[in-house]
C-alpha cells in the first residue's frame, strides 16, 4: 500500500549531503477507501513522523508523498520505511501474515548508508 522510490534501497551519501536534507519520495494506495495519511520512519519503525502529502489523487489513484529527512549527525546505516493509513483511518500493518487475495501488508523499507 505504500513505498519508498527516492532514495533507492543501499543508497550511499555523504553526511555533508544529508546535513542539507534527504528528500525522501514515494507513493501510497488505498483502492477505493482513498489515502489520508502517510508517516515515515528513519530508525526502522521505532518512531514516525507526518509525510507530506503531495498529490492527493483520487480514491482509485496513487498519492505522491515526501518527507525532508535530516539524519543524525552520525555516519550510520538507517533503514527508512513508510507505512500508509487509509481514508476510513485503518493503518497498514506490519506483519505479512495475511492471504494474497486479502491486500498487501507489511511495510517497504530501504536502507542508507551515511558515510563521511
Amino acid at each position: 500500500r505504500s513505498r519508498i522510490d527516492i532514495p533507492y534501497n543501499k543508497s550511499w551519501i555523504k553526511i555533508a549531503d544529508a546535513a542539507k536534507g534527504v528528500p525522501v519520495k514515494g507513493v501510497a494506495f488505498g483502492g477505493d477507501r482513498g489515502i489520508s495519511r502517510v508517516e515515515f520512519s528513519s530508525d526502522d519503525g521505532e518512531s514516525w513522523d507526518e509525510a507530506k502529502i503531495d498529490y492527493p489523487g483520487t480514491k482509485l489513484t496513487w498519492v505522491l508523498w515526501s518527507f525532508n529527512w535530516a539524519p543524525d549527525d552520525d555516519v550510520d546505516d538507517y533503514t527508512l520505511v513508510v507505512r500508509a493509513t487509509d481514508g476510513e483511518g485503518k493503518v497498514q500493518e506490519f506483519e505479512e501474515d495475511r492471504a494474497f487475495t486479502s491486500g498487501i501488508t507489511g511495510f517497504h523499507k530501504v536502507i542508507v548508508h551515511i558515510f563521511a
